[in-house]
């Protein structure tokens, strides 16, 4: 999909690969839409850039941004990993949360190390995704417990949940509930969620990385109208037309 269409500012079209993720980034048809996809149309326009928005699974994203092929990557949070081929961007604090469905008589969980402590708690978690060393640690040790089941998108966590595959998943609150609520199969639970901070996934920064094989004169122009785009809140602006207040409260803020 090419959006954007202004005079042109960038020296090409900006490959920017889109994966579903809740309402941050939607997909109808050949349609991508969602918060981030608002909030990075909005820059393009400013900049005078075009953008080709080709569908992609999240973990082909990742592999894509590490090859030079991507551009831009959406709906990110900032790793030592991406920093190697991308330069971050923060535009709101984001904390991903442990989540599951209420009804469970389990006590409640506040760590990752009592997670681990609790034997036949299953995880589900999306591939691509990453909230830092400590969750990319829990996740090995799940996996060696074979607890562990890894899905490509967040609407086949919902699955699992509903159909008490998975007990718990650990993302963003909004991410599932995103997924779910557009989905009838699963829409029942997106008001059934339950939310519990882990000590170990505290506030972190939420943005979009710019690769590093942009040209340094169309990485100035496009830092320039993000920054600008990000001083007037349009992202959490966007993520607040989407998703209900006690959501955004729960895994998101103004930096």
């Amino acid at each position: 999909m090419a959006s954007s269409m202004a005079s042109a500012g960038c020296s090409r079209p900006l490959e920017v690969p889109v994966a579903p993720m809740g309402f941050s980034v939607t997909l109808d048809g050949d349609k991508a839409g969602g918060a981030f996809v608002e909030f990075i149309e909005q820059v393009a326009t400013s900049a005078g850039c075009r953008l080709h928005m080709p569908q992609v699974p999240r973990a082909r994203l990742e592999f894509m941004f590490e090859q030079g092929d991507a551009d831009v990557m959406l709906a990110s949070t900032h790793s030592e990993k991406r920093d190697q081929f991308g330069v971050f961007i923060p535009l709101v604090q984001t904390r991903s949360v442990m989540v599951s469905l209420k009804g469970s008589t389990r006590p409640a969980i506040r760590s990752l190390a009592e997670l681990l402590a609790t034997p036949g708690l299953r995880v589900a978690a999306v591939r691509g995704f990453d909230y830092g060393p400590a969750y990319r640690q829990a996740l090995d040790q799940l996996k060696d417990q074979h607890r562990l089941l890894v899905e490509k998108d967040p609407l086949e966590v919902a699955r699992l949940l509903k159909a008490n595959m998975a007990d718990v998943t650990i993302m963003p609150a909004s991410a599932l509930y995103g997924a779910a609520v557009v989905d009838p199969r699963v829409s029942d639970i997106a008001t059934n969620l339950r939310i519990e901070p882990l000590d170990e996934l505290p506030w972190t920064f939420g943005g979009l990385y710019l690769s590093k094989r942009i040209p340094e004169a169309d990485r100035k122009i496009l830092e320039k109208a993000i920054r600008a785009a990000n001083r007037n809140h349009a992202l959490l602006n966007a993520y607040r037309r989407y998703y209900p207040a006690e959501l955004v409260n729960a895994g998101t803020r103004a930096l």
